[in-house]
C-alpha cells in the first residue's frame, strides 16, 4: 500500500501529538504513525499547571494534584516547599496520550497504528516504510518528525548514535496516600539520581533510577525499605535519556522529545519539554525550514538545560554534594527562583539569570 502526505510524525506521545495538531491547524497534511495506541508509558505523570492553559488541554485530565514538594536528604533531613495555589498536576499517561491523539484525529490527521521499519531518501523527500497489520505500507512525504522515544528507530536507521540513558523502575501501589511529590536522595538507592513517591489516582507511584544496568530493581527494594513501604505493585522498567543537546534535525528529519534527549537535567522532567519540542518542530515546518527548529529550541531552553546539567554534574557526585544542594534550597530566594523556572516555566532571561547568579554565588560555578 502506498500513501502520500506532507509530514509523517513517527511516535504518538505528547511531542508527536502536539506537532501533528499544530500542523493540521495550519492546513499541512500529516500522518501520525504510532506503534501501539494502547501503550501507557511508565511515568510519574507530573506536569506544571500552566501547561494545560498553554496547550489548551482540559484540566479534567488531572487525576491528582500536589501543592507541596518534599525533598529528603541522604541523612534523612526533610525539606518541604509550598508551591502556591497551583503546583504539580498528575496525569495518567495512557489517558493523557490518548486524549492528545484524539485531538489530532479531530483535526483531520490520519493516525496509523504500525511499526516504523525504514526510510529512504527520495528526490522530493522521503519514503517511510511501516508494518501496518502485517502489511508493508509506504508513505511518501517531504518532512519527518521523529518523536519515537529514547529507543528511537529513526535515529538508528540514520546511523545516529543512541542516547545515553539511565534506567528507572516504578510501581503503582494502592492503599497508600501522600499529599507531596516526594524526592528522596541517597547513593544507597539512587546514585546520580533520586527516588520518588508521587500521588496517583488510587495510591502512589513510586520508583527509582540507576545508570548501571541490572541494579534498578534491587535499588527500588532498598528505597521502599527506607520509605517504610511493604506493599508491592506491578514493576515497570523504562529508560530516560540523558540530555546532550547535539541532535535537532538531519536535513528534513526533525527529532523532538525523548528521541532528541530533551529531558531536563537535574530534575529529569520530560513531558512539558516534549510538548514544546513538538510545537517548535511544527513551527519550523510551517515556516518551511527544518533548520530553524534548532534555533527556536536553543533560544528558549539551551541556556537553562546547559546550566541545569552543570548543577547535575556538580551536585549528583556523592551524598555530601547532594546535602549541599538541599541545604541551598532552604534559602527562600532559591525556592522562589526554582519554582519560577521549573513550575511556572518562566522563559524570561531575567528569571534565569537570577537563578544562575544565585547558584554561582553559592557554589562558585564558572
Amino acid at each position: 500500500m502506498k500513501q502520500k502526505t506532507d509530514v509523517v510524525v513517527v511516535g504518538g506521545g505528547p511531542a508527536g501529538s502536539i506537532s501533528a495538531k499544530l500542523l493540521a491547524e495550519s492546513g499541512i497534511d500529516t500522518i501520525l504513525l504510532e506503534r501501539d495506541t494502547s501503550f501507557g508509558k511508565p511515568c510519574g505523570g507530573g506536569i506544571p499547571y500552566g501547561a494545560f492553559k498553554e496547550f489548551n488541554i482540559p484540566e479534567s485530565l488531572i487525576e491528582k494534584e500536589s501543592k507541596s514538594v518534599r525533598i529528603v536528604s541522604p541523612s534523612g533531613k526533610n525539606l518541604d516547599i509550598e508551591l502556591g495555589k497551583k503546583g504539580i498536576a498528575i496525569v495518567e499517561r495512557r489517558k493523557f496520550d490518548v486524549f492528545l491523539r484524539n485531538e489530532v484525529v479531530r483535526r483531520g490527521v490520519k493516525v496509523v497504528e504500525g511499526n516504523f521499519i525504514n526510510l529512504n531518501t527520495e528526490k522530493n523527500g522521503y519514503c517511510v516504510k511501516a508494518n501496518v497489520r502485517g502489511e508493508v505500507t509506504e508513505i511518501y512525504c517531504k518532512y519527518i518528525i521523529a518523536t519515537d522515544g529514547v529507543n528511537s528507530r529513526v535515529r538508528s536507521i540514520l546511523n545516529i548514535k543512541p542516547n545515553k540513558y539511565f534506567i528507572t523502575v516504578s510501581e503503582k501501589i494502592k492503599g497508600i496516600e501522600t499529599d507531596f511529590c516526594e524526592f528522596w536522595f541517597s547513593s544507597s538507592h539512587a546514585k546520580g539520581s533520586y527516588s520518588w513517591v508521587f500521588p496517583s489516582k488510587e495510591g502512589i507511584s513510586i520508583g527509582t533510577g540507576s545508570i548501571q544496568p541490572g541494579t534498578a530493581i534491587n535499588l527500588l527494594k532498598l528505597f521502599k525499605s527506607r520509605r517504610g513501604i511493604k506493599e508491592n505493585g506491578h514493576k515497570r522498567i523504562y529508560k530516560i535519556p540523558l540530555w546532550k543537546g547535539d541532535l535537532y534535525n538531519k536535513d528534513n528529519v526533525i527529532f523532538a522529545g525523548d528521541s532528541a534527549g530533551q529531558v531536563m537535567p537535574l530534575t529529569y522532567e520530560g513531558i512539558y519539554y516534549a510538548m514544546k519540542s513538538g510545537e517548535f518542530a511544527a513551527r519550523a515546518i510551517i515556516e518551511g525550514k527544518a533548520s530553524i527548529y534548532k534555533k527556536m529550541w536553543q533560544s528558549t531552553f539551551q541556556k537553562r538545560f546547559y546550566f541545569m546539567d552543570k548543577l547535575r554534574r556538580y551536585f549528583y557526585k556523592n551524598d555530601n554534594t547532594i546535602e549541599k544542594l538541599i541545604a541551598f534550597h532552604r534559602n527562600p530566594e532559591v525556592q522562589e527562583a526554582s519554582i519560577r523556572l521549573w513550575l511556572m516555566k518562566d522563559s524570561g532571561k531575567e528569571s534565569l539569570n537570577k537563578y544562575i547568579k544565585i547558584f554561582r554565588k553559592l557554589i562558585c560555578l564558572p
